[in-house]
């Protein structure tokens, strides 16, 4: 058995027996069950709060002491916590809804806000635009509509949304107090004042005339001066300690993927300065959690900068153990949020913020997978002075919907549309490529699709037709750059016999070795580097375009042949194994191996002979590595599938068309001559056509062929290099003359 054989066997011996183990001590019960996740609440910190009873898991409101603690200093702080307005009346969940997630028109409301009467916040956040995600157990089964969530309900958590309040003396004096106690600064310790429970306290609904909770209201479109409809609902509570007044008003129009909130604040009794604490929204969902990179990321936009800078972290740097603190306190705060793959939910504040502090929280842990922790934020406000005659009102714009170009400008987030994973490994100019050139590129080819499906009597064009036609599109334009790095592959591969006779001749002398062999490129007009510069040009073009497939919220649930889902692997059928296969999952996808089986026909086809064993091992390994490759690729999504299917298929074709491209028939006296050897391909008198000898005027070489005649040209000024060329010269003209004064043997016969 050969070695090659004998790898092959040991690589696919390992494999196998990985998953056999995993199989058996799963089956007996050897592997340790996982851990249950953790549940960390977005809750007021019991060591900065005297509300550490008030959101444990398993309450919505505000937990009443055991009657055994009564009359003892422990019931003290649950006695403090409790409402200040316990008579105000519930309101039921169904009268706090603002718009509708039933209707699909552009003209209809584009969000359905559900909101909770306890701590006036929103629990859920439903899209009218888009639909939830497809039902894995069985992807072509045809689905009812179900609105995507875009904020899901989590009972035992603290609404998005709610604030808290409390006296900016008493923070101080506490922060005073802290740093005076721990001398390294404890800067945080500012929280630990006394605050007013208002995320856990049971908020009047401040109704109209007529008895609604939810009132009409209309606004004019800035652009069209027309009417537009809209929804608003207010919640007013008043705090014991500070006495202050908060009033929350919550406003959601037709057409629009954002709604507002305004927090009004007055001090009825006194002049005073308050700070408060919004908490941001938190339970984005995950989209396509069993196979996707992206999970939860958290950002803060900047201001000061054009566009907006943009700092994300993901789930995994924030909740990890020993994370670092994710604030931003430096530069004023244009908007924070959180997002997945192609939604995201931030809040942006209107007028002068008065924020002094905006830091990262986890709402909810997994210690077994940090990476899809749920995220959130907290907005800390600088002292605001407030008195009877001198209310402070403070808005902000929250949105709620895809990461799109066209509806995040509006909000001066269009940022948040570029792809920024893996930035360490950041292409110069592919995500500009990307952002501005092929995204848009790819939506008008979608369009020009649907305008041809209207002609059949279609409605909706082909996202799975347009890849394959921008792909088509890209290529055809980087044609001439591909065209000169194939004939340059093609001209290597045929001076490999020349090269391996060079290495075999000269393999004790290196230097010799290396001089014969850049005498051989200049001799057939090769430049051994010329195929890696169209390389490097087309690089942020390929990578922009993997960018914008992979980050296209218009690829969600888009259809192509038996692929429901364009964002998604294409799942051709389910394994019939309970849990699926280890590395694979639960479906088999059959573009990943499509893609590596098209590689390794390209490489079997066009790749130069090995003129070494280390090259022809390397050539094997490569071989090995594509089949791995299959499987790291496994989960991308199909839409990219599509596209690197495509461009294979496009080189292929390429390839074996160049030789009909560069054919010629050879000038007369030329395929004899020694300057200009017949290669084969045409007789151009170089390796691929790219000799000077064929039929015509010859084309005078390009700035980058000038170059590397010049650096010839200095290698041969060398006088070791001379010497060494006159010497195989001069051996050469010995040996001809040698040879002609020798008689010529007789057939037959015996040479004396």
């Amino acid at each position: 058995m050969s070695n090659e054989k004998r790898l092959v066997l040991f690589m696919m011996l390992t494999f196998l027996s990985f998953l056999a183990i995993q199989y058996v001590m799963e089956a007996t019960g050897l592997a340790p069950p996982p851990k249950k996740p953790q549940q960390v609440q977005a809750k007021l910190d019991p060591a900065k709060t005297n509300l550490a009873d008030a959101t444990k898991p398993g309450t919505d409101q505000a937990k009443e002491p055991k009657k055994e603690e009564q009359g003892t200093d422990a019931a003290k702080p649950a006695k403090e916590a409790k409402p200040a307005t316990p008579q105000v009346a519930a309101v039921p969940a169904s009268e706090m809804i603002l718009g509708s997630a039933d209707d699909k028109t552009p003209e209809a409301y584009h969000l359905e806000v559900r909101l909770k009467q306890r701590g006036a916040g929103v629990t859920s956040i439903k899209s009218s635009q888009f639909d939830a995600e497809l039902d894995t157990a069985n992807p072509r089964r045809k689905q009812p509509r179900r609105p995507l969530e875009l904020l899901i309900d989590k009972a035992n958590t603290l609404p998005s949304f709610a604030l808290t309040v409390r006296s900016a003396k008493e923070a101080k004096l506490a922060a005073t107090e802290e740093l005076d106690e721990n001398p390294e600064g404890d800067l945080p310790a500012a929280r630990r004042a006394t605050e007013a429970p208002l995320a856990e306290t049971l908020w009047e609904v401040v109704r109209d005339d007529q008895g609604r909770a939810v009132r009409p209201i209309t606004k004019l479109n800035p652009l069209t001066k027309a009417k537009v409809d809209g929804q608003e609902i207010l919640f007013r509570t008043t705090a014991d300690d500070p006495a202050v007044t908060v009033t929350k008003r919550f406003r959601l129009f037709k057409g629009e993927d954002a709604f507002s909130l305004t927090t009004e604040f007055e001090s009825p009794e006194k002049e005073q300065e308050i700070v408060y604490r919004l908490f941001g929204p938190h339970g984005i969902p995950i989209e396509g959690e069993w196979y996707t990179s992206t999970f939860r990321d958290i950002f803060f936009g900047q201001k000061g900068s054009k566009p907006t800078n943009i700092v994300t972290r993901a789930a995994q740097d924030i909740a990890k153990a020993g994370a670092a603190k994710f604030d931003n306190t430096t530069l004023p705060l244009a908007f924070a949020g959180i997002e997945n793959q192609y939604f995201t939910i931030f809040v942006e504040p209107e007028g002068e913020p008065r924020i002094s502090e905006t830091v990262a929280t986890v709402i909810e842990a997994k210690p077994d997978a940090v990476q899809k922790a749920d995220l959130s934020f907290e907005i800390l406000s600088n002292p605001i002075s407030v008195g009877p005659n001198h209310p402070v009102s403070q808005s902000y714009t929250i949105y709620a919907g895809p990461k799109t170009q066209d509806a995040l400008t509006p909000y001066g987030a269009e940022g948040l549309v570029a792809y920024r994973k893996y930035q360490w490994f950041g292409i110069p100019g592919a995500s500009t490529m990307a952002r501005y050139v092929i995204a848009p590129l790819l939506d008008h080819i979608y369009a020009l699709t649907k305008q041809v499906a209207g002609f059949f009597g279609g409605k909706k064009g082909n996202y799975g037709i347009a890849i394959i036609l921008l792909t088509l599109l890209v290529r055809m334009i980087m044609f001439p750059l591909g065209r000169k790095q194939a004939l340059a592959a093609k001209k290597m591969q045929d001076l490999q016999p020349l090269l391996k006779e060079i290495q075999e001749k000269y393999k004790d002398d290196k230097e010799r070795q290396t001089k014969e062999t850049f005498a051989l490129y200049k001799k057939h007009g090769v430049n051994p580097v010329g195929g890696c510069l169209p390389a490097l040009i087309q690089l942020p073009i390929f990578v922009g375009l993997w960018q914008a497939l992979n980050n296209s919220v218009h690829l969600r649930h888009a259809s192509f042949l038996y692929i429901q889902n364009l964002a998604a692997p294409d799942m051709l059928f389910k394994f019939p194994f309970p849990g699926g296969l280890p590395l694979l999952g639960e479906y088999f996808n059959l573009l990943p191996f499509l893609v590596v089986s098209l590689m390794l026909v390209q490489t079997k086809l066009f790749a130069p002979p090995a003129t070494t064993p280390e090259a022809e091992m390397q050539q094997k390994m490569m071989k090995y590595m594509m089949i791995f490759m299959a499987f790291m690729f496994y989960k991308v999504p199909s839409g990219l599938g599509i596209y690197f299917i495509t461009s294979s298929l496009w080189q292929i074709s390429e390839r074996l068309l160049l030789p009909k491209v560069t054919h010629a028939t050879p000038a007369a006296g030329q395929s004899g001559d020694d300057k200009n050897p017949p290669s084969g391909n045409g007789g151009k008198g170089g390796p691929g056509g790219g000799g000077r000898g064929g039929n015509g005027p010859a084309k005078p070489p390009g700035k980058l062929a000038q170059l590397w005649e010049k650096v010839m040209d200095e290698a041969t000024k060398d006088p070791t290099y001379r010497k060494l060329v006159s010497e195989k010269d001069r051996l050469e003209k010995d040996q001809k003359d040698k040879d002609k004064g020798k008689p010529r043997a007789k057939p037959g016969g015996r040479r004396r």
